[in-house]
């Protein structure tokens, strides 16, 4: 008999079994132990409370992770990974599973629902086309590795502020949005950079996470977003500049990763990425449903 439960109900074990095997087989691996798992719920922002486990006989068999995060006073939840195990497959659990998170986000008042689908996964694109969700947009993971060839930033007439991420959301031109894994919450122990005019008026905005090696080498960057002012002329050359101030220090060995860029809605972005070299490692689609 099929149960679902809130994933605080049940052991770690059982969550990451149902992790586990609701993920085999699946386009990369996505194995997590204990450990892993709990840092993913901490780094992504999810909760147990609102996750929920399905089992079949006492057996994990499937889960959903969810969040819930306010923006400009709209409550977004993001699914961040529903697995059934490959023998329950094509059973009806999947879609039990999402009316149940679906139920979960009525509760919290929830106003808008999302979460992203590799774009070749299109079982589970139908699944949650059946539930409501549209798809909104095309999302690129990118990487670059190597130094970068840097443009001549001195001769553009910005400023730079450095600050840290949560204080990119106060602008106004901020695209809170965008996918959850590019949010500014989902950046911890981040830098961030305010670009502004000679008046001193901000017209872009970029932030990023350094990691170190044991022996403090600087090994990754993950820029989370990076945009420019929808009505400036010069966007092309903003964004060029902040990816300028941004991989300045990248060299031979270190890594940059771009998750979940929007292809359109952050279109400037990544036709520069594109341009400059980045390549696709993994593509998805983005799919939102709004609730009343």
């Amino acid at each position: 008999m099929l149960h679902i439960k809130r994933l605080s109900q049940c052991t770690l074990e059982e969550a990451v079994t149902a992790w586990n095997t609701g993920f085999e087989g699946y386009y990369f691996d996505a194995t997590m132990t204990v450990e892993r798992f709990l840092e993913r719920l901490v780094l992504e922002g999810l909760s147990p409370t609102l996750s929920i486990v399905a089992f079949q006989d006492e057996k994990p068999i499937g889960i959903i992770k969810n969040g819930i995060r306010l923006f400009n006073g709209m409550k977004i939840a993001w699914n961040g990974g529903t697995g059934v195990a490959s023998a329950f497959r094509k059973k009806g659990i999947g879609k039990a599973m999402m009316e149940a998170a679906l139920s979960i986000y009525q509760e919290e008042g929830v106003q808008l629902a999302t979460l992203e689908a590799i774009r070749a996964n299109q079982r589970a694109i139908s699944l949650y086309e059946q539930m409501g969700y549209q798809m909104v947009d095309e999302l690129e993971h990118l990487e670059w590795k190597g130094a970068y060839l840097h443009a001549k930033s001195a001769s553009y007439p910005y400023l730079v502020e450095k600050t840290i991420p949560q204080q990119v959301s106060d602008l106004s031109f901020y695209k809170g949005l965008n996918p959850w894994q590019t949010q500014w919450q989902s950046a911890k122990d981040g830098e961030a950079i305010i670009v502004k005019d000679e008046q001193g008026l901000p017209i872009g905005y970029a932030y990023y996470r350094r990691s170190f090696h044991g022996h403090g080498k600087h090994e990754k960057t993950i820029l989370f977003q990076c945009e420019a002012h929808p009505e400036r002329n010069d966007a092309g050359d903003l964004v060029r500049f902040m990816i300028d101030q941004v991989l300045a220090f990248a060299d031979d060995s270190v890594v940059t990763i771009i998750p979940n860029l929007p292809v359109n809605q952050s279109k400037q972005t990544y036709s520069i990425l594109k341009e400059i070299g980045f390549q696709t490692i993994v593509q998805q689609v983005f799919m939102v449903k709004e609730l009343k």
